[in-house]
Order: structure tokens, then C-alpha cells, then sequence
């Protein structure tokens, strides 16, 4: 009995240190949870804090699109005074206009108060019917806000 007890006690000794082994190996750390954007409550809805600062950014603005056609709108276009005279009447069948309108609002805290960057910027794009694109002062890409507070 003496042997058997003593074969028993190795086999549980045995058992009980590969299982602690086993139980360690499979033990993964939890990655941290990291905030990738915080929200920024002080100056309103939409803003964010910019990642490593104190700056809170809201982006925001708008797409336009404008699309005529028909025979009559030939006629009609020459006496578009925004658009000007491009060809003659009945040439064109159809116009469109894009518009997108990009918003940044910027602001931080300072020992002098807030500060604040801001700009509105518009992009326009018009095609006419006949392929031509139109360089009316529309087009192209212009600033319509931006200051420095």
C-alpha cells in the first residue's frame, strides 16, 4: 500500500503543476480601451477634441446640385444675365451646377479668452450641353467666410 500511495500522490502532484503551466500560458492581457474622438461639449453640438490637444473642431457644409434641360431652356439662356452669352439660342439643351460648401470651425482656450479659426470655402463646377465647361464668376474655387477671432 505504501508504493501504491506513494504512485497516487506523484500522478496528483504531477497533474496539479502541468495545469497550473497550462493556466498561465493561455492568460492574454486586455488591450486598454483608447478613445479615438472625444466629444467636445463647451461650444456646442458637433464639435471634437483634435486628438493630443485641447482644440475642439467642427466640420460640417453642404452639396448643391442644379440640373435644367428642355428645348426651351436655350432660349431662356441667353437672357441669363449670370450666366452670359456662350452660344446661340436653342444650341444647348441642358446645364447643371455643382456646389459643395466645406465648413471648419476651430476653437481653444487661452489665457486671453477664446480663439477661434473659421472658414467656409465653396467649390462650383458648371457644364453646359454642348460639353463646354462655363467660366462664369461662379466657377472655380472661392473663400466665402474666414477669420481669425
Amino acid at each position: 500500500m505504501n508504493i501504491k500511495s506513494l504512485l497516487l500522490g506523484s500522478a496528483a502532484a504531477l497533474v496539479a503543476v502541468t495545469g497550473a503551466r497550462a493556466a498561465d500560458a493561455v492568460v492574454v492581457a486586455e488591450p486598454e480601451p483608447v478613445e479615438y474622438v472625444r466629444v467636445c461639449d463647451v461650444y456646442g453640438s458637433g464639435f471634437f477634441y483634435l486628438p493630443g490637444t485641447e482644440t475642439c473642431l467642427k466640420i460640417g457644409g453642404y452639396v448643391r446640385v442644379d440640373i435644367r434641360g428642355g428645348d426651351f431652356y436655350g432660349a431662356s439662356y441667353l437672357d441669363d444675365p449670370h450666366v452670359g452669352v456662350r452660344s446661340a439660342a436653342g444650341e444647348e439643351t441642358y446645364n447643371n451646377r455643382v456646389r459643395f460648401q466645406l465648413r471648419a470651425d476651430a476653437r481653444s482656450e487661452t489665457e486671453y479668452g477664446t480663439l477661434r479659426s473659421y472658414a467656409a470655402i465653396n467649390f462650383n463646377y458648371q457644364v453646359s450641353g454642348s460639353g463646354t465647361t462655363g467660366y462664369d464668376m461662379e466657377d472655380g474655387v472661392s473663400i466665402e467666410h474666414a477669420y481669425i477671432e
